[in-house]
């Protein structure tokens, strides 16, 4: 059933009436909603093919009464016109009837049913090419039929001329023939009308015989469709329960569990697969969440045990210690935990999509003032930026700092001597890469690097300061941008990271932006 159908079995099951309730509450299982449809289509499919074969085995019954009655008031006809016309009338059936009724309206034969019977229709109500017509009539009464009489017939009127007129009836003598008219020839014609009925008893006893057979095996096979219905669907459903326990057994300390997979490749099978997918997801995310709480705890106890360390001797011996020496121990790593808490907060805001403000952003500017700053604290490292050009973009210019600063920081980490900066754009892209003259990252290792600390040599990383959290953040911040980083392997024999952000241009700019920061609302 569709979203709003469910809707409304939802309002019916907190209705405040009892029996609506009670509907609603037995309609909520997709077992017993889909016995019912099945059984409701077939009941109205079955019904619509009943009728339908009632309508043709009718018509095609009362076909073949209409042309026994056109047929045997042909044959009267025919008498007629021979001139030789008995009385009672020769009916080869008990459920037909015949007249012969002249133009005044005197009936001059008839068939023994009809015996004493007016004229069954007069004269002057019947066209000159006759009538063949279904009715339900009083006159056909003495119309009996194994005793009862039939009222639903078929009415056949012929009209015959002859060049004859009537002399007279001669009665049935004991030696003689049945009675039979005699004519004589005057040459003025002689109108004659011939009735015959024909009962449409046969075809209503067909018909009922038929009615009451399918009284009897429609509901028998409505009974068998909504019991193979309710079984097949609770065969079909099934794995859907199986699935429903599984889930309801899985918590946030048993992610690892998986629900039931059939076999098969109907849709159930793929719902199955798609929860497993979905439960394998969740898995790695719970444990990347554990994994990330363990590694942030790890890097926050180094500095702090290095700090309580230094403290800790130096008031042991608060004679001999070097306090001017303790105090930059304790500066430094301060300065660490203090670094490593901005990565995380810079990070967190990254992956939760949060753009503080969008301006116009020089990333020429931007990478010369890092840059600077990092020669001051690499000083044995010759940082190349002679390929920077003027690029300008929209966005929050501190994170695309981030950016720069990270992938410069990790370069000089890992050059021997000599890093490379350069910054271009082709009118819609602007490309931003750090080279450098390091190991080099290999092919395998390069979607691991940018994961939550990631070191590929971890004592070198430590001691120079990384935290594994550089790279990381530099794919959160570049993807929020919507843009791309991708690592490959630089002309000078090392890792070579390429940035590529949409540029500034016309459309992407908006009308105030001149005027100051634009406040940007969180993506979703």
């Amino acid at each position: 059933m569709r979203l709003s159908s469910m809707e409304k079995l939802d309002h019916v099951a907190r209705t405040r009436f009892p029996p609506l309730r009670w509907i609603g509450r037995q309609l909520a299982s997709v077992r017993k909603r889909t016995t019912i449809a099945a059984t409701v289509v077939v009941g109205m499919v079955l019904m619509a093919a009943f009728i339908g074969v009632v309508i043709t085995l009718r018509a095609a019954l009362t076909r073949n009464v209409v042309n026994t009655a056109k047929n045997e008031a042909d044959d009267i006809v025919l008498l007629v016109r021979d001139g030789h016309l008995p009385n009672p009338l020769p009916i080869p059936r008990g459920d037909l009837a015949a007249q012969v009724v002249t133009s005044n309206g005197t009936v001059v034969a008839y068939s023994p049913n009809l015996k004493g019977a007016k004229a069954l229709r007069s004269p002057k109500y019947v066209p000159s090419q006759g009538i063949v017509q279904t009715e339900d009539s009083v006159r056909a009464n003495r119309l009996a039929i194994n005793g009862n009489v039939d009222l639903h017939t078929v009415f056949v009127a012929d009209r015959v001329q002859v060049p004859t007129f009537l002399v007279g009836v001669l009665s049935r003598s004991k030696s003689s023939n049945p009675s039979h008219l005699i004519t004589g020839s005057t040459g003025k014609p002689t109108t004659f009308d011939v009735y015959t009925i024909a009962s449409l008893s046969s075809v209503d006893a067909s018909v009922s015989a038929l009615n009451r057979e399918f009284l009897i095996i429609y509901p028998i096979i409505l009974a068998v469709v909504a019991i193979s219905t309710w079984i097949l669907s609770r065969r079909a459903l099934a794995p859907v329960d199986q699935i429903r326990r599984d889930v309801e057994e899985i918590t946030a300390l048993n992610l690892s569990n998986r629900v039931f997979q059939p076999d098969g490749e109907d849709e159930i099978a793929r719902l199955a697969v798609t929860m497993n997918s979905m439960l394998a997801r969740l898995d790695a995310s719970a444990e990347q969440q554990k994994q990330f709480i363990a590694d942030a705890s790890h890097e926050l106890k180094s500095p702090l045990s290095a700090l309580r360390a230094s403290l800790e001797v130096g008031l042991l011996h608060s004679e001999s210690t070097d306090w001017h020496q303790t105090a930059n121990i304790a500066l430094r790593e301060s300065e660490r935990m203090q670094r490593l808490i901005e990565d995380l907060l810079t990070l967190a805001k990254a992956e939760a999509r949060v753009q503080a403000v969008q301006v116009t952003v020089d990333l020429d500017e931007l990478c010369r003032e890092e840059i600077h700053r990092i020669r001051r604290t690499h000083p044995g490292i010759n940082i190349d930026m002679s390929r920077v050009s003027a690029v300008r973009l929209l966005g929050d210019p501190e994170q695309i700092r981030s950016i720069i600063r990270n992938l410069i920081e990790n370069a000089v980490r890992y050059a021997k001597t000599t890093t490379a900066v350069s910054a271009s754009t082709d009118g819609h892209l602007a490309t931003f890469t750090v080279a450098d003259d390091g190991p080099g990252i290999p092919v395998e290792r390069r979607d691991a690097v940018f994961e939550r600390f990631t070191r590929l040599d971890p004592a070198r990383s430590r001691l120079q300061g990384g935290s594994g959290l550089g790279l990381p953040i530099v794919r959160s911040l570049v993807e929020l941008l919507e843009g791309t980083v991708t690592i490959g392997t630089s002309e000078l024999g090392g890792a070579c990271f390429r940035v590529q952000l949409p540029v500034l241009t016309r459309d992407r700019v908006p009308s105030d932006a001149a005027n100051g920061p634009i406040p940007m609302k969180e993506k979703v």
